[in-house]
């Protein structure tokens, strides 16, 4: 058994985004020292969810008046009250001892603006390749990242900061690629960012950016390049199609991406 994390000096908000009833079933961790939860919830119940989790003194909820998951992570940054937050799904297992591990690196780097661990794989996942590494983030290796694995630094975000693209992501025009966006708009906004091998949490159901068949999310995919690389957005697309080319299934397939013809 590995040896317990030590308390945070920074605080860490769980900013639980959910919709309707599912706000009844969120799976929250035990009560921790340092740790709060806001759950945002959409298109809410008659339900008062507030009474729901009267026994925790460590949540509060938030009913918001908007539909779409990047409307529900900008509440997050506009609501939370911890130093740190991390983005999350009402599907989800938290790590709480990843999670606070991954607070531990906004104490070492004062300049840390956001940082991602890693989902977990199942029991006994190897921290191995990628998921193995220190390395900083850019353009080119952040496209993977999704809650819960993302931490912001609360300040680095402020009023006039950084916010998620409302076009992206569930409930949007393009149906994903939220985070992906958002993190690279930080990088171009001169913040810093790092992937850290910390497992923070699991998702055992199948993530939206798990289809390869609905053609509305092949050409939210398009979009999503195009908004991150601007001009040279052309130049990405082979790149991108020929990687995941079992993904898109045949050869046709393949260079209409490319040629962002889908």
């Amino acid at each position: 058994m590995p040896p317990p994390v030590p308390p945070s000096v920074l605080t860490v908000t769980l900013a639980v985004s959910t919709m309707g009833a599912r706000a009844e079933a969120v799976r929250l961790p035990a009560e921790r020292a340092g740790v709060d939860h806001l759950i945002l919830v959409q298109a809410a119940p008659v339900a008062d969810l507030a009474k729901h989790y009267a026994t925790r003194r460590d949540v509060r909820v938030v009913i918001l008046d908007t539909l779409g998951l990047s409307k529900s992570r900008n509440a997050a940054l506009a609501q939370a009250t911890g130093d740190l937050i991390v983005f999350c799904d009402d599907d989800l297992g938290l790590d709480l001892d990843g999670i606070m591990a991954l607070a531990k690196a906004f104490e070492q780097d004062g300049d840390l603006a956001l940082a991602a661990g890693w989902r977990s794989r199942g029991s006994g996942a190897q921290m191995v390749g990628r998921r193995g590494r220190t390395e900083r983030l850019t353009l080119f290796n952040s496209g993977r990242i999704c809650a819960p694995e993302l931490m912001v630094r609360r300040t680095a975000f402020g009023p006039n900061g950084v916010r998620f693209d409302t076009d992206f992501g569930l409930g949007a025009r393009h149906g994903l690629g939220e985070e992906y966006v958002f993190v690279t708009d930080a990088f171009k906004a001169g913040l810093k960012g790092m992937s850290l091998p910390i497992i923070t949490g699991q998702h055992d159901d199948i993530s939206t950016g798990s289809d390869w068949d609905d053609p509305a999310l092949m050409r939210g995919r398009q979009q999503v390049l195009s908004r991150v690389f601007g001009p040279w957005a052309w130049m990405i697309r082979p790149v991108y199609a020929w990687r995941h080319r079992r993904r898109l299934g045949s050869m046709r397939a393949v260079f209409g991406f490319a040629l962002n013809r889908l």
